[in-house]
């Protein structure tokens, strides 16, 4: 299997008939995913289905996002013994909805649910409009399959690490163009690490999820210090979180706030900069920490360090 990063797009040819995209798309499925059945709406047998994917993967991990017309979907238990294949799938809906059913257990999942399917089990999928949705390879190496196996078929919305983790899978997929294959494998694990956590149901901890929410904030604010279009606000939506539970994570965890903690890494950033060798342009120095004037950036400064720029660089180059 090719280990290299690659990504590519596809969809039926215009010339394509309606029998021609249905089977072009059972074959995509079957390359990218396994054995799949499809049926069609009797009146119509899907005559204006349409299908269209962007698949990134490096090895046997693959994000494809996929959209397509109504159609219903069943895995039996012959086509999972045919494949071969023990993994798990995570579905995760940009648009429109499905029923989904494995098992006993039977869910609807629209924009900012996820599924969780075991791909060695049955399973049945009915999808009665028009669908966009990201669906990630799970390789049954890479979770803890004790944790995985019993897994609820829909992950648990309420729980903050959900929406984190669709962020993580949307920020895979949004970047497809530029990962190498060594990034894209570390920010893969990254993200099935985080779905370890969100399967082990018993840290009931609010702590422990506030200390990932935490982690994860400050590594942000830390790599995008010298945007300062990046505020307490975005920072909270790029982790998938509520500003007050991003608070209530960064004053439990660190005992500051989020606006205080971006005001510190900038602040640190404005004293690496003053050491430097050389000519300094302190309205250059402020403005990158966020500052409107030197009075106030000073200001700030001297509070942080009880020492005012000046004397912090006097003492810097010695």
């Amino acid at each position: 299997m090719n280990s290299d990063y690659r990504w590519e797009e596809e969809s039926p040819a215009d010339s394509e008939t309606a029998a021609e995209r249905r089977e072009h798309w059972h074959d995509y499925l079957l390359r990218r995913q396994g054995s799949v059945g499809l049926a069609f709406n009797a009146r119509d047998n899907g005559s204006d289905f349409g299908w269209k994917t962007l698949a990134q993967a490096a090895g046997d991990l693959q994000i494809v996002r996929f959209s397509s017309g109504s159609v219903h979907y069943h895995r039996t238990a012959r086509d999972a013994k045919s494949d071969g294949d023990d993994g798990y799938r995570l579905l995760v809906p940009v648009r429109g909805e499905f029923k989904l059913g494995q098992g006993d257990r039977a869910e609807i999942f629209g924009p900012g649910t996820v599924a969780f399917i075991r791909w060695d089990l049955p399973f049945v999928m009915r999808q009665y409009e028009p669908l966009e949705s990201l669906i990630m390879t799970v390789p049954r190496r890479l979770v803890n399959r004790d944790l995985a196996d019993p897994a609820p078929l829909a992950l648990d919305a309420n729980r903050p690490l959900v929406p984190m983790l669709v962020n993580q899978i949307n920020h895979l997929h949004a970047n497809h163009r530029t990962w190498n294959a060594h990034d894209f494998r570390i920010a893969y694990r990254s993200t099935l690490s985080l779905l370890d956590g969100l399967l082990d149901r018993t840290q009931g901890l609010p702590e422990q999820g506030y200390a990932f929410v935490a982690a994860q904030a400050r590594e942000m604010m830390e790599g995008r210090a010298d945007d300062l279009k990046l505020t307490p606000d975005a920072v909270a939506q790029m982790c998938g979180v509520s500003r007050r539970t991003l608070y209530t994570a960064l004053t439990t965890t660190d005992g500051v706030t989020p606006a205080a903690l971006l005001r510190e890494i900038r602040l640190k950033r404005a004293c690496e900069r003053l050491s430097h060798p050389g000519a300094i342009k302190m309205g250059q120095i402020a403005e990158a920490a966020g500052y409107s004037s030197v009075r106030r950036f000073s200001s700030a400064f001297q509070r942080q360090f009880e020492l005012t720029p000046q004397q912090m660089r006097e003492r810097l180059l010695g």
